[in-house]
């Protein structure tokens, strides 16, 4: 992994990738937890690629601890955006959330390997079954609670959460295979 890092920090953006990969589950997972007002889950997904790419950049090569890096640059820029000290999805939060000196600023290719990822991810959310995605939009973007999407939809609280459930088993998977 330290070698994958080392050609991403040189500008290798299948290294990149590569580790972006690694860690798109952690960045679905926090993006489902947080609920930043102004943001949608699309948009959080990409501020996690976003923070994955800084990290790449800021991570000190040798020290051997890049995975409790990785995932705590992913989840300290979370909750930096949710505390407000991001202003805007493309600015940088404050250089000591990472404990660094250092200052990071995106380019143009990190920008498009983010744009490439949610692309990715909405053609995964097309290939759902209709209800599966009105599910996955009701709750993440339009912050509808199950009860009442269950209400709406005529399903039972627990038919709307398994829905919901297999929607998201069925994006990994369907992500995984690329």
């Amino acid at each position: 992994m330290e070698e994958l890092i080392k050609k991403a920090k040189e500008g290798d953006r299948e290294a990149a990738t590569a580790i972006i990969e690694k860690y798109k589950k952690y960045v679905f997972k926090k993006a489902n937890y947080y609920h930043v007002p102004g943001y949608d889950y699309e948009d959080l997904v990409q501020h996690g690629y976003l923070s994955i790419i800084k990290a790449i950049h800021m991570y000190k090569l040798g020290s051997n601890s890049y995975n409790g890096y990785f995932m705590n640059a992913i989840k300290m820029n979370f909750a930096a955006l949710l505390k407000g000290e991001i202003n805007h999805y493309r600015e940088i939060p404050d250089e000591n959330i990472l404990n660094k000196d250092e200052e990071y600023n995106f380019t143009i290719e990190d920008e498009v390997i983010a744009y490439e990822e949610v692309k990715e991810l909405y053609e995964a959310l097309d290939k759902l079954e209709l209800k599966e995605r009105e599910i996955l939009e009701r709750r993440y973007i339009k912050e509808e609670s199950f009860t009442e999407i269950a209400a709406d939809m005529n399903f039972k609280y627990d038919r709307t959460t398994y829905l919901r459930n297999r929607a998201l088993k069925n994006t990994k998977s369907i992500l995984n295979r690329k």
